[in-house]
């Protein structure tokens, strides 16, 4: 990304980012406290998320102030229509990118167990960024076995780490 959009994308993502932080904080107020059943204020689940759900929001704001001193609010369309900002190759990649995350948060992960979920997630993320429309599926093995074997590197290596270093179940 060129110096000059820094700015602009400092400017729209720290506004994601506070929504995010709140969304964060918000989550983990809901959650259960323990301090009626004799345990502290500390034995709270949402402890750290809260934490980290302020800090977010906190250095989301300070980037958002940042950017707006830049200019960064007035987003650089340079007369340029939002549609035609959508069809920016960068913006596809970015919403690509969303889309598959929110599938694999409220789709695969809702229906399929983890290690099934996040196989078929790191794999597609994979082909799409890198398989090439152009070329023949015969010519692009190479780009299947590496998505393939990432995949599963990858699963097998968070769901190791989470389920025997930080003893949590996952789904």
């Amino acid at each position: 990304m060129k110096e000059s959009n820094m700015p602009r994308a400092d400017f729209v993502t720290s506004i994601l980012l506070i929504v995010l932080g709140i969304g964060i904080i918000w989550a983990t107020v809901a959650m259960p406290r323990f301090e009626d059943q004799g345990g502290s204020f500390y034995d709270s689940p949402g402890i750290v998320p809260g934490i980290i759900g302020v800090l977010v929001t906190a250095l989301s704001i300070y980037l958002l102030v940042r950017s707006i001193r830049r200019r960064g609010w007035q987003l650089g369309l340079n007369g340029r229509t939002v549609g035609a900002a959508l069809k920016d190759e960068t913006t596809i990649r970015m919403l690509i990118t969303v889309a598959t995350g929110v599938i694999y948060g409220l789709v695969l992960l809702r229906f399929l167990h983890f290690i099934a979920s996040t196989l078929i997630f790191v794999f597609a993320f994979i082909v799409l960024f890198e398989y090439d429309r152009k070329r023949s599926i015969a010519s692009q093995w190479k780009t299947i076995l590496f998505a393939v074997v990432t995949s599963v590197l990858t699963t097998g290596a968070v769901y190791g780490t989470f389920q025997y270093l930080f003893l949590v179940n996952l789904p």
